[in-house]
């Protein structure tokens, strides 16, 4: 068995067009890249950059003196990119990767990246909600999204993965007269224990919730609930889980 001291993990997409090959295809270049600052956090930060008619997000993940213990975790771009992967065969709409990797030194994970393409039309529902009050107000419209989240998220809770981070800002929406949902940035999500499986479904429906309480009525929520139980009334145990979901601290 052979030692690699530094390795270096970069995987383009295999039908990359011209522009992504010249731009995405080296690992080093992607951390030399600069764009519109999306996002900024100790761990991670998010860019975006045109190219050609395109527009990508760049995700790059980075260990620092102070968040050594992220070495020792999982390879954040590459769950994420898996999880991306999961969500698209079940069906559920997700950008494209365009690219992802990781450096690994000595074993411990030092940085890396994922690469999407942007979805023209699209706003996270945080920033929906705070500025195009036309469309939540738009009863057809908003029942329409609400339901596709509610399926969607129904979809990956009876299939055994919780998302771990399923809140306004990871959910895409399209502002056309029909509007399509699509999940993003998921790297915490999986498959947990039978036994610590119900707090994460808590944990992935209070994420939902917590902001809707001060956007939706509470019939509208309601009927979110049912529509991912793909029930026509509660139960016992709905009433149950609900008082939970209301409650939690996400």
């Amino acid at each position: 068995m052979t030692f690699v001291v530094n390795s270096v993990q970069w995987i383009l997409r295999s039908d990359a067009n011209a522009t992504e090959r010249e731009l995405l295809s080296d690992f080093n270049r992607v951390f030399e890249m600069s764009g519109q600052l999306i996002s900024s956090g100790r761990f991670c930060h998010t860019i975006k950059v045109a190219a050609g008619n395109h527009h990508y997000y760049i995700k790059r993940y980075q260990v620092r003196v102070k968040l050594l213990r992220k070495a020792l975790g999982r390879s954040r771009p590459m769950v994420e990119a898996r999880n991306i992967t999961y969500f698209a065969r079940l069906g559920i709409p997700v950008p494209q990767i365009a690219g992802y990797g990781r450096q690994r030194i000595l074993g411990l994970f030092i940085r890396g990246a994922i690469v999407t393409e942007e979805i023209p039309q699209t706003v996270d529902l945080q920033t929906l909600f705070r500025t195009r009050a036309d469309l939540w107000k738009n009863r057809p419209w908003l029942f329409q999204a609400l339901r596709l989240i509610a399926n969607y998220v129904r979809r990956i809770h009876e299939d055994g993965f919780t998302h771990g981070d399923l809140k306004w800002r990871n959910i895409l929406v399209t502002t056309t007269d029909a509007p399509c949902v699509f999940f993003i940035d998921c790297p915490n999500g999986g498959r947990k224990s039978f036994f610590r499986r119900r707090h994460f479904v808590i944990k992935d429906l209070a994420g939902l919730d917590r902001p809707a309480a001060e956007y939706l009525s509470r019939t509208t929520r309601l009927r979110f609930y049912l529509w991912y139980r793909n029930q026509t009334r509660l139960t016992q145990e709905d009433k149950a889980l609900i008082a939970r979901v209301t409650t939690s601290e996400v």
